[in-house]
């Protein structure tokens, strides 16, 4: 019986992740963050530090990253900056090196205990996973290298600027004028913090399924393709720059799904991605007469064409510009068109979305006061929500961490089998996928990427988002598609059979969609009573917005990151899928923490996300506030930097102008270059096997984002025709065999 269990059988609180020991060696937001998922499930985090502490501690973002846990001095633990490799020039030279803790220090008692005894170790790097394999060989590693394992950046550490201009991201987002776009969110660290959280809790699954505890690789690299899951290039695109700018500036690239400005002079966003919303959206505004006219064919992403965007961008904003805000948000509620007002930070978390789904929480800091920091971005049925503690002051229970060692309560973990590297975690899981859009199949997508059989099961007609061609690949890649007609009897047959031999079943359906199709929470349980659930509302638990339409850019509205992106000046749609993107990595983490806890009490659980709560997980440092903060930065108008040590520049070049990322940090200061073929042309990104050639897909070949966590040796395929596997499903169900996985035993 695991420490875990035993405290369960106890009576103690249930937590997913309780009694599960984790050893924090890294710095800086990704890997702290990723603990402090883990922290938040009931994990013991002890972060061990430098002398002079995390260099992150100086930022207000340490407060959010590194709460739950203990910190340790421990002495004899020497810490060093990587080497450079000796045949190494350029940019990458002019990088400082990982800050880690030499690999001659992992056996002084102290650190060497508290490897002996973890279940999960967050390292800086490669070689120092391999130093710490050495002391934990039954512990799960997740090594967090800022640019990955390969390629001529392999030992640098480097800033989330500077990953975000060299993977992609600053030229991407839409601007005005020609060039990229520094974005005041270090969207790539958190996304590493997420996917590395969902890494460590699927090696903690594969320990207990397969007897061997795996090491995982997630870089920042790998992080920022996560928040651009769906970027992709096609032949014809190949060796050509992205357009640095766009026909709508910031406010968006299609004029139905853009921020529109009102007659007070106040901003909302319109989200009209389908033909209803558009047909809604013309009727609200008085412009029937715009249906059918056949300047806007195949609305409403018809309307990217310069064309009919130039027609019908002046006709729009005219229209919009006759109301005020207040008035729009009420006629377009009646129209049922997706609409939300751009809002402050502290706006959203003063509003009353914020206050039903618990948002504004506060911890008392011995130093610093009252706290707020955001919470745990999910809930999980079933189980005891850990409080919420302050971030430790530097070394603060190094006495208590020592003390503990040396009374055994940190006893050395069984030793496993050996790891095979490339072995999937989820080898053996089957998940079933009803969701739509983007959000949900992104779950399905990524527990595909960690070895997960996944059927997708669509309504006649589709997903509604196949029209979006590439993108939907990206977010459907590894996936078996059936089309199943849900109100016809013997279809539902096939459904049924489907979840009663599925872990984890995924839904998105709007309030009462589910009941009315026989698949509502009660019904799956009554097939599939220990499967785990996923749930995720656009607006969570505010049952007044039940019945609202939520979509990515319509959080960015509200959670305030349009405002802070766009400053002083018009505010920005960014064009990453910030919550789209983040909300998977999420709940595809709550699904791992509850595959985990089933293998040990055999209960399903329902884990509930939603794009309200990742609106504060996206700016986890950006939300913290207590008094004396500094300012959080704010952009502006095609927002280049903060200043001539921070800011994208454009520099002579041999063949015309280039744009670099200049950075002077106390290191020095390093010109990276800016990649113009968003991330599946960054060769960091290629470098670390993060691009998948797919050379046949229903919308020709093309190169998309593939696999992001190194380890695992599951080659992503492209998105499914729509019903392609109806033959094979049917055939095997007819087959008798398993049924899904059966709880294993615990470790």
């Amino acid at each position: 019986m695991s420490r875990d269990d035993a405290g369960a059988a106890s009576g103690a609180p249930v937590r997913c992740l309780g009694g599960v020991r984790v050893v924090e060696l890294t710095t800086g937001i990704a890997g702290p963050y990723a603990a402090r998922f883990l922290a938040d499930q009931g994990a013991e985090v002890v972060k061990v530090e430098p002398p002079g502490g995390d260099p992150y501690r100086s930022d207000p973002g340490f407060q959010a990253v590194s709460r739950n846990k203990r910190s340790a001095v421990p002495d004899g633990v020497e810490w060093e900056r990587a080497p450079l490799p000796a045949d190494v020039d350029g940019p990458p030279a002019s990088l400082p090196g990982i800050l880690r803790p030499a690999s001659s220090s992992m056996a002084t008692p102290p650190l060497g205990g508290l490897l002996a005894g973890a279940d999960v170790v967050f390292v800086p790097d490669g070689p120092t996973a391999a130093a710490v394999r050495r002391h934990a060989p039954s512990a799960v590693i997740i090594s967090c290298p800022t640019w990955g394992d390969r390629g001529p950046y392999a030992t640098r550490a480097g800033t989330p600027s500077q990953v975000a201009a060299v993977t992609g991201i600053g030229w991407n987002q839409i601007s005005y004028s020609e060039g990229p776009v520094e974005l005041v969110v270090p969207l790539a660290s958190y996304g590493a913090g997420m996917l590395g959280a969902m890494a460590a809790a699927a090696g903690l699954y594969a320990r207990r399924a397969h007897g061997s505890a795996p090491t995982y690789t997630v870089s920042e690299v790998s992080g920022s393709g996560a928040m651009q899951i769906g970027d992709f290039e096609v032949p014809e695109m190949a060796d050509l720059d992205r357009d640095g700018s766009c026909p709508l500036g910031s406010a968006g690239r299609l004029p139905v799904y853009r921020l529109f400005r009102a007659a007070d002079d106040r901003w909302m966003f319109v989200a009209c991605g389908t033909y209803p919303f558009y047909v809604a959206m013309l009727r609200a505004l008085g412009r029937e007469d715009l249906l059918g006219d056949e300047r806007f064919p195949d609305p409403p992403w018809g309307l990217l064409d310069l064309e009919p965007l130039a027609e019908i961008t002046p006709i729009l904003e005219e229209a919009f510009a006759q109301r005020t805000l207040a008035e729009w948000l009420e006629v377009f509620a009646v129209h049922d068109v997706p609409c939300q007002p751009t809002q402050t930070r502290d706006e959203f978390v003063g509003s009353a979305l914020a206050q039903v789904n618990g948002l504004d929480t506060v911890v008392e800091h011995p130093e610093l006061g009252t706290v707020r920091t955001p919470p745990q971005p999910m809930w999980i049925d079933g189980t005891d929500e850990v409080a919420l503690q302050p971030a430790p002051r530097l070394g603060e229970h190094t006495a208590a961490v020592e003390a503990e060692l040396e009374a055994g309560a940190w006893p050395a973990q069984a030793v496993s089998d050996p790891w095979v590297p490339g072995t999937a975690p989820l080898l053996g899981v089957n998940a079933v996928d009803l969701s739509s859009f983007i959000a949900g199949p992104v779950i399905t997508r990524h527990l595909a990427m960690l070895g997960a059989e996944v059927i997708k099961i669509e309504q006649p007609g589709g997903d509604p988002f196949r029209v979006l061609g590439p993108y939907f690949n990206g977010w459907n890649q590894s996936k078996h598609s059936i089309c199943l007609n849900l109100k016809d009897a013997a279809d539902h047959v096939v459904m049924a059979q489907l979840v009663a031999g599925a872990d984890v079943i995924v839904e998105n359906f709007r309030p009462g969609v589910a009941a009315r199709l026989g698949v509502a929470d009660e019904d799956l349980r009554r097939i599939r009573p220990d499967a785990v659930l996923v749930k995720s509302p656009g607006y969570g638990r505010d049952s007044s917005m039940a019945d609202v339409p939520a979509f990515d850019p319509l959080l960015q509205a509200l959670g305030g990151i349009m405002a802070a992106q766009g400053g002083d000046d018009e505010p920005v749609f960014l064009t990453v899928p910030v919550h789209d993107a983040a909300t998977p990595m999420i709940a595809a983490f709550g699904v791992l923490c509850s595959l985990y806890r089933r293998q040990a009490d055999g209960h399903g659980r329902t884990v509930r996300t939603s794009l309200t709560q990742t609106v504060m997980a996206a700016q986890a440092a950006e939300f913290v506030q207590y008094e004396g903060r500094p300012p959080a930065e704010m952009g502006g108008m095609d927002y280049r930097g903060a200043g001539p040590e921070r800011t994208y520049l454009e520099v002579p070049d041999a063949d015309g102008p280039e744009w670099v990322w200049r950075q002077t940090t106390p290191e020095g200061t390093s010109d990276l270059p800016v990649e113009r073929r968003g991330f599946v042309g960054s060769a960091v990104a290629v470098d670390n096997s993060h691009v998948v050639d797919l050379p046949e897909t229903e919308w020709g070949p093309m190169i998309q984002l593939g696999s992001l966590v190194g380890g695992i040796d599951v080659t992503m395929r492209r998105a499914p025709y729509l019903d392609e596997h109806r033959a094979e499903i049917t055939a095997e169900l007819a087959t008798p065999g398993d049924s899904g996985t059966q709880p294993a035993a615990a470790d």
